[in-house]
C-alpha cells in the first residue's frame, strides 16, 4: 500500500478505533481535533501524534496495517457540538432498536449505537457477540435507526441548512450554531452551506 509522505495516527470518537490520518501537505498535532473520511464516513477524531514523513518504499510500517481515513478539514466548537448532539440521538435510538429486537425474539442486548458525524453511518454495539438471527436483521435495524433519526431536527439540519441566513456569512444567527449567533455546525458537515438569496 502506498501512503502519502504526510500521514498522522489519530482515534475516532464513534467507535475508538485507531486510523492512520492521510494528511496530504497539511501538518497535524498531537491532541488536535479533525474531521476524517473513512470507510465508516465522516468521522471526528483527535490526532495522537504530530504528522510523520513516511516514504512510499515503505511498506514493513505498522501504519500501514492500519484502517485508513483521509484529513478533511480541522474540527471546531460546532463539530463538537453537534456531535454531542449526535451523541444523544443514537442514545435515544437504542430503545427503538432494541424493541425491534425484542420484537423478534432476539435474546441479545443492545448497548450503543455508533455513528458517523453526519449519521449517514452506523454501527451497533451488542453486549457479547450478536446470535446469527441477529446478524441476518442488522440491515433492517439500520433502517429503524436511519428511520428514526430522519425525523429529527438535527438530521433535518444536516441535510437541508438552517435556515435563510444559512451560509451567508453576515453574522446573523444560524439555526444550528451551539451559540445562536455564529455560523452552522450541522449543515457545515454536509457542505450545505448556501448564501441566501
Amino acid at each position: 500500500m502506498n501512503l502519502p509522505n504526510s500521514y498522522a495516527f489519530a482515534r475516532m470518537v464513534a467507535q475508538g478505533d485507531l486510523k492512520t490520518v492521510h494528511a496530504g501537505l497539511r501538518r497535524l498535532q498531537r491532541g488536535q481535533w479533525v474531521v476524517c473520511r473513512s470507510d465508516f464516513g465522516l468521522e471526528l477524531g483527535q490526532i495522537l501524534a504530530d504528522t510523520q514523513e513516511l516514504a512510499e518504499s515503505t511498506n514493513t510500517s505498522p501504519w500501514s496495517h492500519q484502517a485508513n481515513a483521509n484529513w478533511v478539514r480541522d474540527a471546531n466548537s460546532q463539530d463538537h457540538w453537534l456531535w454531542g448532539k449526535l451523541q444523544a440521538l443514537n442514545h435515544d435510538a437504542v430503545e427503538v432498536c432494541q424493541a425491534f429486537l425484542n420484537d423478534h425474539q432476539s435474546q441479545d442486548t443492545l448497548l450503543e449505537i455508533a455513528s458517523s458525524i453526519d449519521g449517514k453511518s452506523v454501527a451497533f454495539e451488542f453486549l457479547g457477540d450478536p446470535s446469527e438471527e441477529t446478524n441476518s436483521q442488522l440491515g433492517e435495524l439500520s433502517e429503524i435507526y436511519q428511520a428514526f433519526i430522519r425525523n429529527s431536527e438535527i438530521y433535518q439540519q444536516i441535510e437541508t441548512g438552517c435556515g435563510p441566513n444559512c451560509g451567508s456569512g453576515s453574522g446573523a444567527a444560524c439555526g444550528s450554531s451551539p451559540d445562536g449567533k455564529s455560523a452552522c455546525s450541522s449543515c457545515s458537515i454536509a457542505k450545505r452551506c448556501k448564501p441566501s438569496k
